[in-house]
């Protein structure tokens, strides 16, 4: 078979409003929507390298949605609009990339921007070398032993932050570190701030998958991932006999506390200074890596953001600290 070579011209990041579009793309998700009057219309999301972008289908909606499936890469035709401050792209058409075409699948994903596995090792020897408690250190060692493959590769969100490859780890060792200072500045339990800050999250790995497209498992579904990581916590102790009754509950009441609010999806809210201190880090990470991520996929010289709403607002654009990844 003679392969052809698919060079790719148009980026997300580089598209305005009224552009036209023809361009290979990934589909990421899929949704079926309704307009006002009833009718049918589909809302994508579409991703390169350079970052994502919403689109919907207005017109031939069945026999498009047909045609599409999540996870695979299509050439889009249409137009660029904006709606409500944000880009989208309004599709005429989608063609499946054939098997005579030859892509680069780097093209298409959002990948670290870091060694995953050098850096997953580097915060597992931080987090070692300032614990005290001697089961906590065997607890670290089972959760490596056990998730750490999966953990540096997972992503870190389906779509709000941090929602690529190496995202779960990126978000976690920067609350790791940030734990790291709060708990020395405060005087709180920097072992239980450690640990928390670690496991947080650790039932992302089962709340969602990302291959072949961004999408809930059915136990993420209907338990949700700071559930499930109260399931992974007790099962990693059971695997770690020993560690203290009142450590293991507080890191459980860190777990499930770490979104603050029960309108939030805690089921409860932080009744100690190491579990507040633990959501405050947690909102503080995940909402400035909005504001990074917006900006590093912002249009050249572009004022101010698209509307985003995980943060219901535009901000202005600043390019990242050199040297930045």
């Amino acid at each position: 078979m003679t392969l052809f070579q698919h060079v790719k011209t148009q980026w997300i990041s580089d598209l305005k409003s009224g552009q036209a579009v023809e361009a290979p793309f990934r589909v990421v998700q899929i949704s079926r929507r309704h307009k006002k009057d009833g009718s049918l219309f589909l809302a994508l999301t579409l991703m390169d390298r350079t970052g994502k972008m919403d689109a919907k289908v207005w017109d031939h909606v069945e026999k498009v949605e047909k045609a599409i499936t999540a996870g695979e890469i299509f050439t889009v035709s249409g137009t660029v609009r904006e709606y409500h401050g944000r880009r989208e792209i309004h599709i005429r058409n989608v063609q499946k990339i054939s098997d005579n075409m030859d892509v680069d699948g780097k093209d298409f994903s959002e990948n670290a921007a870091f060694d995953v596995d050098a850096r997953f090792d580097a915060m597992i020897a931080f987090v070692s070398q300032r614990l005290k408690n001697p089961e906590l250190n065997h607890l670290l060692e089972a959760f490596s032993l056990n998730h750490g493959e999966a953990f540096s590769r997972h992503y870190g969100a389906q779509k709000i932050h941090h929602a690529r490859i190496g995202g779960l780890l990126e978000h976690t060792d920067s609350m790791v570190r940030l734990a790291a200072m709060v708990a020395d500045h405060y005087e709180l339990d920097s072992d239980i701030m450690l640990m928390g800050a670690l496991l947080h999250d650790l039932g992302k790995l089962r709340e969602f998958s990302a291959e072949p497209a961004i999408q809930a498992t059915f136990q993420g579904g209907l338990l949700g991932h700071i559930v499930i990581s109260l399931e992974m916590f007790n099962d990693l102790c059971r695997r770690v006999p020993g560690i203290p009754e009142e450590i293991r509950l507080h890191l459980q009441h860190l777990i499930v506390s770490h979104h603050g609010e029960r309108e939030f999806g805690s089921p409860e809210v932080p009744k100690t200074r190491e579990a507040m201190a633990l959501h405050a880090i947690d909102l503080l990470d995940s909402k400035l890596a909005i504001f990074l991520e917006a900006s590093r996929h912002a249009i050249p010289d572009q004022g101010f953001s698209d509307y985003i709403p995980a943060i219901s607002r535009r901000i202005l654009i600043q390019n990242p600290a050199e040297g930045d990844d």
